[in-house]
């Protein structure tokens, strides 16, 4: 075991990227650290093994005879570090069931109501993660998704979650002294807040489609902060720093609590659906179904600013 214990991996790393890229600064370039680290490491397997291993040709490098013959060997090692990671990394899958969902709507509505899930999830720990794309699900670990896309793939199930107005709000402060805070003239000039769309949710509303749908004009329409989390843009626009259009669903508490106000309530609110959707073979199919229902079941009409599915 004191070879196992004692093995190089930095260095024989740093040796198979150079040997594969030629090049010390291509090296570095593939492993994020920089040329003079590629040296260092390849120079102390050199000391560790008291041999010369790789030599100048020009701008490049070579392997010398002793580290082209072990290069094979090497490589395979490295396979089969990969192939053992990947199995532990299934393992670890095996024991969990993981949700993808966009952060905000993550801990403003799903986190709260995972107790309502537990019964379906049977000995599974649930794991929480980020909006994933959903053709990368299998990729990614994830069992079910909750996003606004529908997904194309033929093996993908859905189910609409529920439907959520996306509605233009500010900053009381903004509309103070306006006669008409409800009139889509409000935002010919206020300032715009933009969300960013998550991977795999860019077809969530955007200020574009929200003055299209005004027919109304704007030049600067694009212009503006933007933020890749709505719970973030939330907090801007409370601080007055402008007009966002987001999910009611997720700032109904700041709507209720009065630190943001619905505006241009002429135009009616664009609308979206929130959807479940998890692959319909595999080895949790059955289970994604399951947890699919009690999201559902959880998912009562009217909750949190949500419309009926």
């Amino acid at each position: 075991m004191r070879i196992v214990r004692d093995l190089p991996l930095s260095g024989l790393r740093a040796l198979v990227a150079a040997a594969r890229a030629g090049s010390l600064t291509r090296a570095a370039e593939e492993l994020g650290v920089t040329p003079g680290a590629i040296g260092h490491q390849i120079r102390q397997l050199e000391e560790r093994l008291g041999a010369k291993l790789v030599r100048r040709d020009g701008n490049g490098i070579v392997l010398t005879r002793a580290a082209e013959a072990a290069l094979p060997d090497i490589d395979r090692g490295f396979d089969a570090l990969a192939s053992g990671m990947r199995r532990l990394r299934f393992e670890r899958q095996a024991e969990t069931f993981t949700i993808s969902a966009d952060p905000s709507f993550a801990s403003l509505w799903l986190a709260p109501r995972l107790a309502m899930v537990r019964p379906a999830l049977g000995r599974l720990e649930v794991r929480i993660v980020a909006s994933v794309a959903l053709d990368a699900m299998a990729e990614e670990g994830v069992d079910l998704a909750i996003s606004y896309r529908k997904g194309a793939a033929s093996d993908i199930a859905a189910l609409d979650l529920f439907t959520e107005r996306v509605i233009p709000a500010c900053a009381p402060a903004l509309v103070e002294g306006h006669v008409g805070p409800d009139r889509a003239e409000m935002l010919d000039r206020m300032p715009l807040l933009h969300i960013d769309p998550t991977m795999g949710d860019d077809v969530y509303p955007t200020w574009r489609g929200w003055f299209t749908a005004a027919a109304r004009q704007r030049k600067d329409i694009d212009q503006g902060p933007r933020f890749g989390l709505t719970i973030v843009a939330a907090q801007a626009a409370i601080a007055g720093m402008g007009a966002l259009l987001a999910s009611e669903l997720v700032l109904r508490r700041h709507l209720d609590a009065g630190h943001l106000v619905e505006i241009a309530r002429e135009i009616p609110a664009l609308t979206i659906k929130r959807r479940i959707v998890w692959p319909e073979h595999g080895p949790k199919a059955r289970r994604a179904a399951a947890v699919a229902a009690a999201l559902l079941a959880a998912a009562d009409t009217g909750i949190d600013g949500a419309l009926p599915a």
